[in-house]
């Protein structure tokens, strides 16, 4: 009886670290795109989703390292993707909006398309950082092609005027590749840091409200940088 007592209070602790690491990792994610990827947009950068789509894999990455559950990372995708809804809240712009549910959309399809990628790849990663590299190339091939025919079928989103292009194929020839090139860049490097991160969590992990309290003061402050960048126009 003890002995399964003992494994169900593992098993509790092992799930709710999970959810706490998608909450954190899925903050930062959104923090970035509601500050960094508004300002992008502002001064009208060029491949600002193909830099923004990377800087989401490397955190996506780093979480896998330290999980090693790519599960996980939809779920990290779905709280990063609820950031954009910041702009309905704060500035009471319809949840349905195009500009809002466009980038939501992409950003999930990202971490799906990599979560089912690495899904087959998780121990040939470990061994190889060149197949972590494909494996997020092939994942942003995979959802730019979803993210565009989704937004022209589904959405019907102006994706040809606001990308110059006249169909779907040329859409990601043009901008997929781009943005395939940047996650498989960036993958790779956030899997390295949470290698890295993996061998000093359990320092954190002895120290339960410690651990529970820089957590939550994580997402709080990624929620509230979040809401100032949107009410200041990012």
């Amino acid at each position: 009886m003890e002995k399964d007592s003992k494994s169900g209070c593992y098993q509790w602790q092992s799930v709710t670290r999970i959810i706490i690491g998608i909450l954190v990792f899925g903050s930062i994610w959104g923090l970035l795109e509601a500050t960094l990827g508004g300002f992008l947009n502002i001064i009208v950068f060029p491949n600002k989703g193909a830099i923004m789509g990377g800087i989401g894999m490397a955190i996506m990455g780093t979480a896998l390292a330290i999980y090693r559950k790519p599960a996980i990372l939809p779920g990290i995708g779905i709280v990063a993707a609820s950031f954009k809804w910041l702009n309905s809240w704060l500035l009471f712009i319809p949840a349905g909006a195009i500009h809002i549910i466009n980038p939501a959309m992409a950003i999930f399809l990202e971490s799906l398309a990599f979560s089912l990628v690495v899904a087959f790849l998780m121990h040939q990663i470990d061994e190889n950082v060149y197949v972590g590299a494909w494996a997020a190339f092939l994942a942003g091939l995979i959802s730019v092609t979803a993210y565009g025919y989704f937004s022209v079928y589904v959405l019907h989103a102006p994706l040809f005027e606001r990308m110059g292009v006249s169909s779907v194929p040329e859409f990601i020839a043009s901008h997929g590749v781009i943005q395939a090139v940047f996650f498989g860049m960036l993958a790779p490097l956030g899997y390295l840091v949470g290698k890295k991160v993996a061998a000093i969590s359990p320092v954190f992990l002895r120290r339960p409200l410690y651990y529970y309290a820089t957590s939550a003061a994580i997402v709080c402050v990624c929620l509230a940088i979040s809401a100032v960048a949107v009410r200041a126009g990012l």
